[in-house]
């Protein structure tokens, strides 16, 4: 009967160790799907834990502390290394949003220059439209004088000699 029952604790052994191997393999996947941001179980953005991985690969918290504690010693580097790596990306997201905004405060004082000289600009040609408007003015009143000399002349009578000697108005 020893040869039995060694053979049947070989056969749980090695069950045991495959559900531990295909446990592993789930546990594993999961926690890629999860630092990945892909999770197909729980929702999208759940911080990385136990408890999440766990429940990403279907199995029970308990059965991850008991026997996984590998893939726990991976959640732990992970969540450890985190911070520090969103640290040096919004590091990197400020130094560049710092540039951007220094490329923008030159623009944005060219526009002002720029602006400035266009309102010297016009306000030269402001002075030029006043100065030709003036001109018109007096241009159009000498008009008008001469039009009203010539009007004036226009209706003077003429006195003209006819050929039988009378003097005729016109």
């Amino acid at each position: 009967m020893s040869a039995i029952h060694e053979a049947t604790q070989n056969a749980l052994a090695a069950q045991k160790r495959q559900s531990v191997k295909e446990t592993r393999q789930k546990l594993e996947l999961a926690l890629r799907r999860l630092a990945n941001g892909n999770p197909t179980v729980v929702k999208k953005g759940t911080k990385i834990s136990a408890s999440s991985v766990a429940a990403e690969a279907g199995v029970d918290r308990v059965t991850l502390y008991r026997f996984h504690e590998p893939v726990l010693t991976e959640i732990r580097k992970i969540n450890d290394t985190a911070p520090k790596t969103q640290l040096k990306e919004s590091r990197s997201e400020l130094a560049q949003t710092n540039i951007k905004m220094k490329e923008y405060r030159r623009l944005v004082e060219e526009a002002q220059e720029e602006v400035a000289a266009l309102a010297r600009i016009n306000y030269r040609l402001d002075a030029r439209i006043s100065e030709l408007e003036g001109q018109i003015r007096v241009r159009d009143e000498r008009i008008a004088d001469f039009q009203n000399q010539l009007n004036e002349h226009n209706t003077t009578p003429k006195v003209s000699a006819m050929n039988d000697g009378a003097i005729k108005k016109s």
